[in-house]
């Protein structure tokens, strides 16, 4: 269905997903340990994922928008807009998602009386917009704001039942740390991703007068850039794991260093390397991959 390729349903899933694992195995366990209840019962707390989703749909709706000259020289197979939906029906989507997005967020802030909530959503929604218009063509500026937005969809879960996490006091302190991982996890992985997905699509973006890392620095700087933010995870990952084991080769040990170290060394040795089109799709295939094990370790980590 062409609406659901315009807003990456899949994309949108993995959200969903990194919630619910967040909210199920660390918060609400954490919570029943310390005697408390969630401010956010089931529904309350699907309305907030949703209110994320639709935060997201929008900014993917507006990126096409956008994007559409770049994307037909970049990904012609994958152009919706002009080929299944029109640009007027497109900016309809888009406002209709935004605003109702907005009315459910405005109502959750109410409900769970947590009225900072209520700037967040307005203010996600103009960064994503200003992304879209000119931050992503220029030089790093638009991949810091998708790995922030990366990073948002497991720090609104913690945001929003902060008040319980103060009183739970020392396993608050537990639960902090694991949220404080996933959000280094989550911003470096996506940079990581971000400076190969940029080297990947330079010929698209030099037509359409982008200013990204490699056309401004070139592709060796490019990479290396790339190759420094993936380092940086590398040592964020090896202190992590040094930190909690304690149990030699168990479970958790094994499923880091197999199924989120091992790819991640492979990327970094690969990247300086790669250079056509086909070996960066691979890199960047293999880092999306890292990204989706580091929100399944979630399920390891609560056993």
């Amino acid at each position: 269905m062409p609406f659901l390729k315009l807003i990456r349903f899949h994309n949108l899933s993995i959200i969903v997903l990194t919630q619910y694992l967040l909210q199920y195995l660390i918060l609400v366990p954490g919570f029943k340990s310390a005697g408390l209840t969630p401010l956010l019962d089931h529904l309350h707390f699907s309305i907030l994922a949703l209110s994320t989703v639709l935060i997201a749909a929008s900014g993917y709706i507006i990126n096409d928008l956008e994007d559409y000259e770049i994307d037909l020289i970049n990904k012609p197979e994958k152009v919706i807009i002009n080929q299944y939906i029109s640009v007027k029906n497109a900016w309809r989507m888009y406002w209709s998602v935004s605003f109702f997005g907005f009315l459910i967020s405005l109502y959750l802030a109410f409900h769970v009386r947590n009225f900072p909530l209520i700037f967040i959503y307005p203010t996600a929604i103009l960064l994503l917009y200003f992304y879209s218009k000119s931050l992503k063509k220029s030089i790093l500026w638009g991949n810091v704001v998708v790995s922030i937005f990366c990073a948002f969809v497991a720090g609104i879960v913690i945001f929003a039942e902060r008040h319980n996490i103060l009183e739970m006091k020392e396993l608050g302190k537990d639960v902090i740390s694991i949220f404080i991982f996933y959000l280094l996890f989550a911003f470096f992985s996506t940079m990581f991703r971000e400076i190969i997905k940029d080297i990947e699509d330079e010929e698209g973006d030099r037509k359409n007068g982008c200013q990204t890392l490699p056309i401004f620095f070139g592709k060796t700087t490019a990479k290396w850039v790339g190759i420094f933010f993936g380092t940086v995870l590398l040592l964020i990952l090896g202190y992590w794991i040094s930190s909690r084991n304690k149990n030699g080769f168990d479970l958790e040990f094994c499923y880091i260093l197999f199924g989120i170290i091992s790819p991640l060394v492979f990327s970094l040795a690969k990247l300086f390397s790669a250079k056509t089109k086909k070996e960066l799709h691979i890199l960047s295939q293999i880092s999306k991959y890292i990204m989706l094990s580091g929100i399944l370790y979630l399920l390891i980590l609560s056993f």
